[in-house]
């Protein structure tokens, strides 16, 4: 496959890619993550000692797979377009593979610390934007992973896809030598000229087929219109003690449900798992609330819903973001969580009635980022994707468990990342580590909550 393209055309970030490379400038680190659980033993010699050789050549084995990861953003001269993906000559599997041991008494709170710091930083924009972190020690033997992709490399559900190309599959055939490689130079500055007018030749045709056809336009100017006067109309999220700009260092925690019995209580009050998750999210919010003395009647809190924009299988392989958000009022002042889950299935259900809202172009993309540190559309960031039904593996080591790790930005210094798994549903917490200090408060909430599902 040529440099920075796919069947001959150079691959440009989209306007939504590159927000997340400005966002990143403003000093908040745009990228996912997925943490695992792993079978230690088939990571490990006769020694004891981490197989971290043998788990890179595997790996580099499989991405001809994911050409993406050998890949590195290249910012063209001045008006010659967007941040485009090129092959990275320098490519180096061992700077996205390493190890490091999880600290004394290696229980899963050393690990989440562990995570935490290595989550922090922002990726070396000069490499490939991911890297997977070997992290032995857990006191029963197995070894964690850690995952972190960058935000404009993919979203949730296409990070999934891309990520689990390095991951075991019976009968792929991938082969656990090395494939040789070689990178391809980037576009000269003619392919990008001819690439820049291709793309103005584009945007000038679909203006003049939208003034050409007024019922086109007439559509695409409604659905705007329509998005701009429901943002408007958008009751203000309260103005509460967490919601302050967020700061470089994070804290991490994980809780676990049985995704059976979750879907069983959701067929029984008609609703989905995202309305008993965001019921278990509500919960949350509601102790976090409560134990900071600010819990009113009545009250109410926002949740971004992430929603996935893909439409077809072939769209769900694609790199980049393709995602909207929904804007949900969680109940936070109803004790009764089968209450909260009637009202939140309610809301959901009337606001599935009308599309997600999107970014609003390249103009509008900047002016959102520069508002994102004193926002109040939202309180809190939540995600949930469908993860594997089977267990899968890497290097024959059966992942146990599987987490996603979601992002805090601007003024929301808390994400709740959900993904099944394998008959389980995991929730991942990540908080401002200064903002939310009593994040254990938000998720001993949910927890009750999901107990009493």
């Amino acid at each position: 496959m040529p440099n920075g393209t796919t069947e001959g055309r150079i691959e440009r970030l989209s306007p939504l890619d590159v927000s997340n490379l400005r966002i990143e400038t403003r000093g908040v680190p745009m990228h996912v993550a997925a943490l695992a659980f792993a079978e230690g033993a088939p990571l490990m010699d006769e020694h004891g000692r981490l197989r971290s050789g043998a788990v890179r050549e595997h790996i580099e084995a499989r991405l001809s797979l994911a050409p993406r990861l050998r890949q590195v953003l290249y910012r063209p001269p001045f008006g010659l377009g967007p941040p485009l993906w090129v092959d990275d000559p320098r490519f180096d599997i061992r700077d996205h593979v390493r190890t490091q041991e999880i600290p004394r008494p290696g229980d899963e709170a050393a690990l989440l610390g562990l995570c935490a710091e290595l989550y922090e930083p922002p990726l070396d924009r000069s490499r490939p934007l991911w890297e997977l972190w070997l992290l032995p020690g857990l006191d029963d033997g197995t070894v964690a992973i850690l995952v972190r992709l960058h935000h404009a490399v993919a979203d949730g559900l296409a990070a999934l896809t891309l990520m689990g190309a390095l991951l075991d599959s019976a009968g792929d055939g991938v082969s656990s030598a090395p494939c040789s490689w070689s990178p391809q130079s980037p576009p000269g500055m003619g392919a990008l000229c001819s690439d820049s007018l291709r793309r103005y030749r584009v945007t000038l045709t679909g203006a003049a087929r939208a003034l050409g056809s007024p019922a086109r336009a007439t559509t695409s100017l409604r659905f705007l219109a329509a998005q701009a006067r429901r943002l408007r109309n958008e009751r203000p999220a309260p103005q509460l003690s967490m919601n302050r700009p967020v700061g470089r260092h994070r804290r991490l925690l994980l809780l676990r449900a049985d995704l059976e019995g979750i879907r069983a209580t959701a067929h029984l009050h008609r609703a989905t798992i995202n309305d008993v998750v965001l019921t278990a999210v509500a919960a949350g919010a509601r102790g976090l609330l409560q134990a900071r003395g600010e819990l009113t009647p009545g009250l109410t809190v926002t949740a971004s819903v992430a929603a996935s924009l893909r439409t077809s299988a072939a769209d769900g392989r694609a790199w980049g973001n393709r995602v909207g958000i929904m804007l949900v009022p969680l109940p936070v002042s109803e004790n009764d969580p089968l209450r909260g889950l009637q009202q939140i299935a309610a809301a959901t259900a009337s606001r599935k009635q009308s599309p997600p809202y999107q970014p609003m172009g390249r103009l509008a993309l900047p002016l959102l980022v520069q508002a994102m540190f004193h926002q109040r559309l939202v309180n809190l960031f939540t995600s949930n994707i469908p993860g594997p039904a089977m267990p899968v593996s890497l290097a024959g080591a059966r992942f146990r468990e599987l987490f996603q790790l979601g992002v805090v930005q601007g003024n929301v210094p808390l994400s709740v990342g959900v993904i099944s798994y394998a008959g389980q549903l995991n929730f991942s917490l990540v908080g401002d580590a200064d903002t939310v200090p009593d994040l254990d408060v938000f998720a001993a909430g949910m927890a009750e909550a999901l107990d009493r599902f």
